[in-house]
Order: structure tokens, then C-alpha cells, then sequence
């Protein structure tokens, strides 16, 4: 039985889907990245870590401290509050992993509020932008188990279109 190749714009077909898909998934971002949340080395160290990158609704910022010493996590709701370290009504524990969802565009900004590290650098502010390209498939499950049977049908989908184009 002889087994037809795909052509090359089949091929070109699923590397653009997978592309798209890439594109418009959401991003966990470890603050700090491998230093984690923790007193930082320079007053600019959190600003320095979002400079070059881009937040769009539906990632999450996850805080993990690797220390021993105790940090939490503020949101304060302005500018003149993350620049003089003022501590907001509402404080969030981060005895072990803490994530945020970036739910809606606009500008949040993230304090520690414990003894003076907010003005030692423990803070940052990040733009939470629209992806352009969310359009391009449904909005995301409201819970992880939805999010597992999504990936599910997806890749069987997926399966079944590179099923089809091998015939």
C-alpha cells in the first residue's frame, strides 16, 4: 500500500497553526525570573526585570521567594503609592507560590510591604496589554480541568487534521 507525502503546503499549513497557537497563549512569568521574589541586589532590579517584556491579559505573574526571610505582596492602585512605598489596604501572603492573573488592560503595580523592603527595590509595575491576535481562538476555560479537556480536544484535533493531510 503506498502512503502519499505531504505536500510542502500542508506542511507549511500546521506549522502556521501551531505558530498562531504559540502566539496567543498565555505566558506564567516567574517575577524576578531565576532570583525570584526576594530583597534584590539594587533598588532598580524589578523595574530592570519587566523592561523588555510585553504583558498581555490572561498571563500571570508568579512570585516564589527562595529565602527564609518573609515577603508578601501588595498591590497598591498608583504611581505615587509604588514610588513612596505606601501600603494598601489589601496584603497577599507569599508563604510559598503566589500568581496573579493579569485579567484586564491596564497599568498594576506590586509592592512588598514587610519592614522597608518596597524601598529597598521590592517593587515594580507592569502595562497589561490586549493581544491582538486573542481573537484568533476562544477564550480561555475558567478552570483547570476545563483547560485540560481544551488541550485534549485541541490536540486531537490536531491529530486528526495531520491524519487527513498524510492520506
Amino acid at each position: 500500500m503506498a502512503t502519499k507525502l505531504m505536500s510542502s503546503s500542508s506542511i507549511a499549513c500546521l506549522f502556521l497553526v501551531g505558530a498562531l497557537l504559540q502566539v496567543v497563549s498565555a505566558v506564567d512569568y516567574d517575577v524576578g525570573g531565576d532570583f525570584g521574589w526576594n530583597l534584590p541586589p539594587n533598588p532598580t532590579f524589578f523595574s530592570d526585570w519587566t523592561r523588555n517584556k510585553t504583558f498581555f491579559v490572561g498571563d500571570k505573574l508568579v512570585f516564589r521567594s527562595k529565602s527564609s526571610e518573609s515577603h508578601d505582596v501588595a498591590e497598591p492602585e498608583r504611581q505615587t503609592d509604588l514610588d513612596g512605598c505606601v501600603k494598601p489596604g489589601i496584603t497577599l501572603s507569599t508563604s510559598a507560590v503566589l500568581s496573579i492573573s493579569l485579567d484586564s488592560p491596564r497599568r498594576r503595580y506590586f509592592i512588598c510591604t514587610i519592614g522597608n523592603h518596597c524601598n529597598a527595590g521590592m517593587k515594580f509595575s507592569v502595562d497589561v496589554f490586549v493581544n491582538p491576535n486573542s481573537a484568533l481562538l476562544p477564550p480561555p476555560p475558567p478552570s483547570s480541568a476545563s483547560s485540560l479537556r481544551f488541550g485534549a480536544v485541541l490536540a486531537a484535533a490536531m491529530a486528526g487534521l495531520f491524519f487527513l493531510l498524510t492520506i
